[in-house]
């Protein structure tokens, strides 16, 4: 007795709701099995529809058919719209059934074809259903199209509208009245010039706005919210934008705007403080030697028009002093930062003992990664000889094949790691000792935003400036040992007004103290 399985599909979304086609199929073959006495082994049912074989049933018969090929003898539908619409799938998926023994066949519209004439036949019955889904995919476009160039939005409504048909039965979109107000919020706010979208996404996410960084640009550069659609082009038809029938929640002049600034083509952005921070490198991290509160800077304008810059405290605080002396006597400062030279080799033997315990750390780690591999390898090839000898089905060969190589990945990825910390460890601890040796004069030519990273990694509190000297509380304790003259040595930790309530004249100024640790 000769075995099939048996295999039943919907085409459209329509037949699966309504659930007469699957069952008159089933019920079709299963007759037709009966009366030429095959015995029905398993039975697919497909509720998918695609025009190739990438579908979750059919894989399921991939799998079966792999793990039950020598008991197989036929694989059953009823016509061939319902095994495929594509005249090429469906020829190099009959090759691989007729190698594995397998004969496809449909029973209302059967085909010897171990016959060449029977392939003519089997031609035209694949290039139908194609032909047809063709028609049927221009007909809905050019119908779609024509519908857009009449103002109707026909896909899902954008962030901020609801899809709607309108009294005369026309798909367009409608604010959404919680989201609209925030999106005409932000289109404002960044045609304004001064906040990028990221800040823009931000300053409205925990108002409503919840959309990602992508999403934000995405909303920002289209022309819906300003009540445009866009057609794109379709074979001769150049792209057009044409009025929509839906209400726009932002004006095009604000639009437009916006545009040109996404472009880069608008208004420069006008940076307030650009110039103000390069003669002020210390705003942010000086303390009021009155009030203990932060003090900031600014510039005023002379009777010659001169711009004068100064540190100062805010309102109601006295403190006041020029920018430019207490920035020059900051970089004396940080030209006593310098390490002698046998302080220097000290530092680098020190460092060079560190990472050479490391670097044998590594060397042990890179052996076992190394060893780690090559067992992984020897495991795909296992896994590949298992699926070859049919031992392990396409799902599980997958799987399997998919977890081992992502292992190799990671510990590949690790490897290389390793290798780029030893080719880049001479370099660091050149930067490393340059940067102390001549701080002073790295802190002088650089820009602000570099200088301020300088001053927040030697000092980590705030400097207090009284008198042409500044003094601190801390200072980084690596800095402080290394700057050290004598040896051993501990940071004085000196007090600010806050801490100990006495005049700021009486604190000393910066400095290191010898101790004994």
């Amino acid at each position: 007795m000769q075995n099939a399985i048996i295999y039943t599909r919907v085409s459209t979304d329509e037949q699966a709701s309504k659930g007469f086609s699957l069952p008159h199929q089933k019920n079709v073959l299963e007759m037709y099995c009966q009366h030429k006495g095959i015995t029905i082994l398993k039975h697919f049912k497909e509720d998918y529809s695609a025009k190739n074989f990438d579908r979750p049933a059919f894989n399921e018969l991939l799998s079966y058919i792999k793990a039950n090929r020598k008991s197989i003898d036929y694989l059953l539908f009823t016509r061939w719209d319902r095994f495929s619409r594509n005249q090429e799938e469906a020829y190099r998926v009959i090759r691989e059934f007729k190698d594995l023994g397998i004969e496809v066949n449909a029973i209302e519209q059967p085909l010897d074809l171990s016959q060449p004439d029977s392939k003519v036949m089997l031609a035209v019955y694949l290039v139908i259903p194609e032909v047809e889904n063709d028609k049927n995919s221009i007909r809905t476009k050019e119908g779609l199209r024509r519908a857009m160039k009449e103002g109707c939005f026909v896909g899902i409504a954008p962030f901020g509208y609801k899809n709607y048909r309108n009294p005369n039965g026309k798909s367009t979109i409608v604010k959404n009245a919680e989201i609209a107000p925030l999106i005409r919020d932000a289109f404002i706010d960044y045609s304004k010039g001064v906040l990028s979208a990221e800040d823009i996404r931000k300053k409205y996410y925990h108002r409503g706005l919840r959309i990602t960084k992508q999403s934000m640009l995405n909303l920002l550069k289209n022309p819906v919210y300003c009540g445009k659609i866009v057609i794109k082009e379709w074979k001769k038809e150049d792209e057009m934008i044409v009025e929509g029938l839906h209400d726009p929640i932002i004006d095009e002049e604000t639009f437009n705007t916006v545009q040109k600034i996404m472009a880069g083509k608008g208004k420069e952005k006008v940076h307030k403080f650009s110039e103000v921070d390069e003669h002020l490198p210390l705003r942010g991290f000086l303390e009021c030697k009155s009030c203990g509160r932060a003090l900031t800077g600014s510039a005023s304008k002379g009777r010659n028009g001169v711009r004068h810059f100064y540190y100062h405290c805010q309102p109601k605080c006295k403190e006041r002093f020029k920018a430019e002396e207490a920035n020059a006597i900051f970089e004396q400062m940080l030209s006593e930062f310098v390490i002698k030279d046998d302080v220097k080799t000290l530092y680098k033997e020190i460092l060079d003992e560190t990472f050479s315990g490391e670097k044998a750390n590594r060397e042990a780690r890179t052996k076992q990664i190394k060893i780690e591999i090559g067992k992984l390898n020897t495991r795909m090839d296992s896994i590949e000889e298992k699926y070859l000898d049919d031992d392990i089905d396409s799902a599980t060969y997958k799987s399997m094949k998919s977890k081992v190589q992502k292992s190799l990945n990671d510990l590949k990825t690790e490897l290389e790691n390793l290798k780029s910390i030893d080719k880049d460890l001479e370099e660091y601890l050149k930067l490393g000792i340059s940067f102390l040796h001549g701080v002073d004069k790295l802190y002088k030519n650089s820009t602000s935003d570099v200088k301020k990273k300088i001053v927040g990694s030697i000092f980590p509190e705030k400097l207090i400036f009284s008198k042409n000297s500044y003094r601190t509380a801390f200072i980084n304790d690596l800095i402080a040992l290394i700057l050290s003259k004598h040896k051993p040595f501990r940071l004085l930790k000196i007090k600010t007004p806050r801490q100990n309530g006495e005049e700021s004249k009486k604190a000393p100024p910066l400095g290191l103290e010898p101790r004994t640790l």
